[in-house]
C-alpha cells in the first residue's frame, strides 16, 4: 500500500474509534508514539490507547493529510487535527492542532510512529488554564530536553 493510502487508512480508523483498523497499519511489535499519551508498542496496547484514551477524552474528530512524502523506509505527512473535548472543564469545547507525523516503515507497515506538533494554541484554545497549560509546556519541554539527539543542544 502506498504511504498516503496506509497513512489515511489510519487516521481514519482512529476517528472512527476503531482500534483494530489502526493496529492493523502496524506491524506487529510497532510503536505508536502519541504526543499526548506518549508510547504504545505492540498492537494489542495501541487497540488500547485508541479505545481507553483517544475516544475517552474527545469526539468529533477530523483529521486532514497534507503533502505525504516516502522514501520506501522513512514517512512524513503534515496534518491538522482537530475534535471535540470531553475533558472535565473544557467538554464541547471545539479544538485543532497542527503537526507532522514521523514514520518509520518495515515491510509495508509502520514500525514507528511518532508525531511532532503544535499543542499550545490548541489546548488554550480547548479552555485549558495558564497553569495546566504550563505544565504541559514544562512537560514537552522536558521529554525534548531528554532526547538523545537533544544532548548537547543544551548546557
Amino acid at each position: 500500500m502506498e504511504f498516503g493510502q496506509l497513512m489515511r487508512k489510519m487516521v481514519d480508523a482512529a476517528c472512527a474509534g476503531d482500534g483494530d483498523g489502526v493496529a492493523d497499519c502496524f506491524v506487529e511489535d510497532g510503536i505508536y508514539d502519541d504526543v499526548f499519551y506518549g508510547v504504545f508498542q505492540g498492537r494489542e496496547r495501541i487497540v488500547d490507547m485508541i479505545g481507553k484514551y483517544f475516544h475517552r477524552d474527545a469526539c468529533n474528530f477530523r483529521w486532514d493529510l497534507h503533502d505525504p512524502i516516502c522514501d520506501g523506509s522513512n514517512g512524513y505527512v503534515r496534518y491538522v487535527f482537530s475534535y471535540e473535548s470531553k475533558l472535565e472543564g473544557c467538554e464541547g469545547n471545539r479544538t485543532m492542532f497542527d503537526g507532522v507525523s514521523i514514520v518509520t516503515l518495515q515491510d509495508g507497515l509502520i514500525g514507528v510512529y511518532k508525531e511532532i506538533a503544535n499543542t499550545a494554541p490548541g489546548l488554550q484554545r480547548m479552555g485549558f488554564a495558564p497553569e495546566r497549560l504550563g505544565r504541559v509546556i514544562e512537560k514537552q519541554g522536558s521529554e525534548l530536553a531528554a532526547r538523545e539527539e537533544s544532548r548537547g543542544h543544551l548546557k
